[in-house]
């Protein structure tokens, strides 16, 4: 009894110990930050000079009716609707692929796929530039010496099509990610089930359809909410593509932000953080609406 005891003395001294770095950064890079900006949030600040000009919820008074605001708040949702509902199926069908195991050379298709996420926003966003450049573009030039258009397109400078090139630029970039959360999924589905499978008859989109999405589902239902998590929050490509343009045709939340509190003077860092928390609670809850539909569709 005198050991047991012993040992449970030692153990909880040792849990806060081994958690302290972990709360340290938890505190210092998320909880304090939020706070700051919750605090920030009630002045007109310009983030240089002192907190003196506190207008309590004038910012949050202003960003209801700003426009651009909304704007930048429906391409954010445009932005990860769409490019959740086409990246999830994409990847999904290529990780089943590289699972199977009549396929070869999986090491090399899987590097192919996984290469684009190790490379910076920055450097993909120039490199599809110089692709999609209405000028030069490897892209128009592939088409029109070929007869397929007659004259270039210029995908980022039009306001039609300047966000599907972001999303389609952001799929690419991304599509390994999710094609390893896919592949550790499928980890899961036992073979024997589709041997069984095999010896009923059923072909691959039977498998599929009764026996891979069923059993993964659970996992799904996270992968999903990650993704949409991940494109709410959709920055560098927008930035380094078009900068919000043209005009304002692919403005997102977060290069919202950004514009008002750190580019255009007199910065409004106080009118950013505004933006910043609205935002926040507006995806929280359109997050855990989607999390709560999953959910019941599951029951």
């Amino acid at each position: 009894m005198t050991q047991r005891a012993a040992g449970g003395d030692g153990a909880r001294f040792w849990i806060p110990v081994f958690l302290l770095p972990f709360l340290l950064l938890y505190g210092a890079f998320t909880v304090w930050p939020l706070l700051a900006t919750a605090y920030y949030s009630l002045f007109n600040w310009d983030g240089i000079r002192p907190l003196n000009d506190f207008v309590g919820l004038g910012n949050y008074q202003k960003i209801a009716g700003d426009a651009v605001f909304w704007l930048s708040f429906k391409n954010t949702l445009v932005f990860a609707v769409v490019e959740t509902a086409i990246k999830l199926p994409l990847s999904l069908l290529v990780a089943i692929l590289l699972t199977r195991r009549w396929l070869l050379f999986k090491t090399f298709f899987r590097t192919v796929f996984f290469l684009p996420i190790i490379l910076p926003v920055a450097l993909a966003g120039l490199v599809f530039t110089y692709l999609l450049n209405p000028a030069n573009g490897a892209l128009d030039s592939f088409l029109t010496d070929r007869g397929l258009i007659k004259t270039p397109i210029d995908l980022l400078g039009h306001g039609n099509t300047a966000l599907a090139a972001i999303i389609l630029v952001a799929i690419w970039q991304i599509f390994g990610q999710y094609m390893v959360y896919w592949m550790a999924a499928l980890q899961n589905v036992p073979e024997e089930a589709y041997e069984a499978a095999d010896l009923d008859g059923a072909n691959e989109l039977q498998k599929l359809i009764h026996i891979t999405l069923p059993m993964i589902r659970p996992v799904a239902l996270i992968i999903t909410l990650l993704a949409l998590v991940n494109a709410l929050h959709v920055f560098g490509v927008v930035v380094t593509l078009t900068e919000g343009g043209p005009g304002q045709a692919s403005y997102t939340v977060s290069y919202f932000i950004y514009n008002e509190a750190f580019r255009e003077a007199p910065f409004r860092y106080g009118y950013g953080s505004a933006a910043a928390l609205l935002f926040a609670a507006l995806a929280f809850v359109f997050v855990s609406g989607q999390a709560l539909i999953a959910r019941r569709a599951e029951l």
